[in-house]
This record gives structure tokens, C-alpha cells and sequence, in this order.
């Protein structure tokens, strides 16, 4: 991931370049935070658990700020999973297409922590605050056609043709007036003042607070071991 805000910082600074496409490397969008990285901390103790977990979260915001701030579109193109942090890479994006295929989960609940990546400054603005809590606190997957109808995405196409629809409409805004796609970009980032830059901060210590919990321990167990999670409440 500090790869891809490397990537966003050049694309940002590169006067050549009049928009940004995200797509995945792989199968999927982004599943997400890597478990199995995590599994590595759980043996910490709670303080030092918070300690490396509020680094690694404070290291990926940076990206989020590039995206929501260059003066230039980002499109993001999700085929497979969207899970976790990839949810909130697509929140991010300026414009979003989904292949039919695509299956998105906020997912943090299940491991027995907060979301981070802006989630929370930017979900309940979409979709109103009744459905992103339904949606955090209930972590459950849904379809392409479902983000589509709350406003998550802005087309569903088939999956084969999911690349070419993004290179298309990618090459359409590059054609744009790439001023005043700024300046758009800026009036519409104004509204949220400094309150997303504020949200990720705290995020990031609210996921490290919940990191240092046996809960946290407990849904990453469950996660690598394909079982329900069993959380005791702290």
C-alpha cells in the first residue's frame, strides 16, 4: 500500500496525467487488510499491539488524502472483492464502476475492530447514516447491483467488459477541461471541509484501540480458522 501512495503522489504531481484509474492487480479490487499480517500482533501485548497497529493504519492514510485531493478524477474500477479498506479505496474515487460480479463488505466488524480509510466520513454521506451503520455494524457482503442502487458506484457492466468500459470512460475525462475538473473536484472537497482529514486521524486511533482488545485477537483467530467468532465484549 505505500507503493500505491507512491504511485498517487507521482500521478498527482505528473502534469501529463489527467486522471488516475485504479483497478486491482489481481481477481479482486482489494480484499482488504492483510489477517494474516495482523495474526503476527495478536501475540503483543494491548499496548504494543495499539502501538504497531496505529503505525500501519497511519501509513495508509496519506493515500486516501492524495485521492481526494489531486485536481484530477480518479476512477476506480472494482472487479472482484471490495472489502474493508478496498470499500474505502472506492469511496475515495471520484467515479466508480463495478463489474456485475463484483461483492463488497465494510468487514471490520468481523474482526473485531473499527473501519478506517475515511469510511466514516464518507459512507453515511451516500448513503445516508441508517444504512452505512446497517452496513458497518453488520458487516454483511453485497452485490454490484446493491452498491449501485446506495449510490456506491455509478455503473455495473459485465465483468468481461469491465476493463474496456473503465479504459473508455478514463479516456473521455483524460479529453475533459482537466481545470475545471479541479476546480469541480475542489468545490465538492470543500464541502466536507476539514472534517475528512480529521476523520482519518481519528480512525486510525480508534482501530489501533480496538486492535489492542481480545476481541480483536479473537476475530482475527476466527478469520484465519474459517469459523463465527466468538467475542466476549472487550
Amino acid at each position: 500500500m505505500i507503493q500505491c501512495t507512491s504511485a498517487a503522489v507521482e500521478a498527482a504531481e505528473d502534469r501529463t496525467a489527467r486522471v488516475v484509474l485504479l483497478r486491482g492487480a489481481g481477481t479482486h479490487f482489494c480484499a482488504g487488510g492483510d489477517v494474516t499480517m495482523f495474526a503476527e500482533l495478536i501475540h503483543l501485548d494491548p499496548e504494543e499491539r495499539h502501538k504497531a497497529l496505529y503505525q500501519i493504519v497511519d501509513l495508509l492514510h496519506p493515500l486516501l488524502v492524495r485521492l481526494r485531493h489531486m485536481p484530477k478524477p480518479v476512477l476506480a474500477a472494482v472487479q472482484g472483492a471490495a472489502a474493508g479498506f478496498g470499500l474505502s479505496l472506492v469511496l475515495a474515487a471520484d467515479l466508480a464502476l463495478a463489474a456485475e460480479d463484483a461483492v463488497f463488505t465494510s468487514g471490520y466488524i468481523h474482526l473485531g475492530t473499527s473501519p478506517d480509510g475515511g469510511m466514516t466520513a464518507t459512507l453515511g454521506r451516500i448513503v445516508g447514516l441508517k444504512q452505512a451503520a446497517e452496513l458497518m455494524l453488520l458487516g454483511d457482503r453485497f452485490d454490484a447491483r446493491r452498491a449501485l442502487e446506495l449510490g456506491l458506484v455509478n455503473r455495473v457492466v459485465p465483468a468481461d467488459a469491465l476493463a474496456a468500459e473503465a479504459i473508455a470512460l478514463a479516456t473521455r475525462l483524460a479529453a475533459g477541461p482537466s481545470y475545471a475538473y479541479g476546480r469541480t473536484k475542489a468545490l465538492l472537497q470543500a464541502t466536507l471541509g476539514d472534517a475528512f482529514d480529521a476523520q482519518l486521524r481519528r480512525e486510525t486511533e480508534s482501530f489501533a484501540l480496538c486492535a489492542a482488545t481480545e476481541d480483536f485477537a479473537e476475530g482475527v483467530r476466527a478469520f484465519l480458522e474459517k469459523r463465527p467468532a466468538v467475542f466476549a465484549g472487550g
